[in-house]
């Protein structure tokens, strides 16, 4: 009888224990599934906004071609100054060298300083003009 009672109780308590172990083991189990449920939506979530594809308003393409116009009205006004700016340049060295004995160097001085001056008077001017 005491034997009995001894083979009982250790099969109760291994009973518990695989119990526990199993309930260990199914709970890891399901949590394996739902990670990889969740990956799987997420990955699905992100295919399915790489391909949808949208498609802009007539207000996006309006803003778009304005952007566009405004990029290139700055390049223009800056070819303009560069090109009126070498011109006063030439003119203002042709009139130092006008004056000068060393003709090399009063055009070279001229040439800079009238560039220079030049350029920033057509700058301020286009400035003023575009605002």
């Amino acid at each position: 009888m005491e034997r009995d009672l001894l083979v009982m109780i250790y099969g109760a308590i291994m009973g518990i224990a695989g119990s526990i172990i199993t309930s260990i083991v199914t709970a890891l189990f399901h949590l394996w599934l739902d990670r990889r449920e969740y990956e799987r939506r997420r990955t699905e979530e992100q295919q399915r906004q790489l391909r949808q594809i949208h498609l802009p308003t007539d207000d996006d393409i309006r803003m778009i071609n304005e952007d566009r116009e405004d990029e290139g009205q700055p390049e223009a006004a800056r070819t303009a100054a560069e090109a009126g700016s070498i011109l006063v340049s030439i003119l203002l060295s042709s009139l130092v060298v006008y004056h000068t004995r060393d003709l090399v160097l009063g055009f070279v001085f001229g040439a800079c300083l009238g560039f220079l001056i030049g350029r920033r008077i057509i700058n301020a001017w286009v400035l003023r003009v575009n605002r």
